[in-house]
C-alpha cells in the first residue's frame, strides 16, 4: 500500500489556497523580522508597496548584536577606549569592552 501526503499552502493574508511551492515572505521592519505566506499576487503586491522604500533605502550590515548594541544610544566604543586609555585603565585595543568600564565612562560623564 503507497501513501501519499499532500502539503497545501493558505495565504495568511486572504485565506486562499496558494499555488506556488515557496509561498513565505521574508521582511524585516523597524528592527523585527516577519515572515507571512501569501499567494503570488499578495506577494507582488507587497513588493510593489514597498518598491519605493527600498529603491532608496540602504541595505543594513554586521550582526544583529552589533546593530542592536549601537542603537542602545550608550557612549561609543572609540569614546570609552580612548577615555579608559587617559584615565590609565586597563583596556582592550580590540573586540568587547567590559561593561564595568562602560558604566565608569557614564558615570564621569553624566554630570552629577
Amino acid at each position: 500500500m503507497a501513501k501519499r501526503t499532500i502539503a497545501k499552502y493558505f495565504s495568511d493574508l486572504s485565506g486562499q489556497e496558494i499555488e506556488s511551492n515557496s509561498p513565505t515572505v521574508h521582511f524585516a521592519f523597524d528592527g523585527a523580522s516577519y515572515e507571512i505566506d501569501l499567494t503570488d499576487a499578495e506577494g507582488a503586491e507587497l513588493r510593489e508597496a514597498l518598491a519605493p522604500y527600498v529603491a532608496v533605502a540602504r541595505r543594513a550590515s554586521g550582526t544583529r548584536a552589533a546593530r542592536k548594541a549601537s542603537s542602545t544610544g550608550g557612549p561609543s566604543p572609540k569614546d570609552v577606549r580612548a577615555w579608559a586609555v587617559e584615565q590609565g585603565l586597563d583596556v582592550p585595543a580590540r573586540g568587547r569592552i567590559p561593561a564595568t568600564l562602560t558604566e565608569a565612562y557614564e558615570s564621569a560623564h553624566s554630570g552629577g
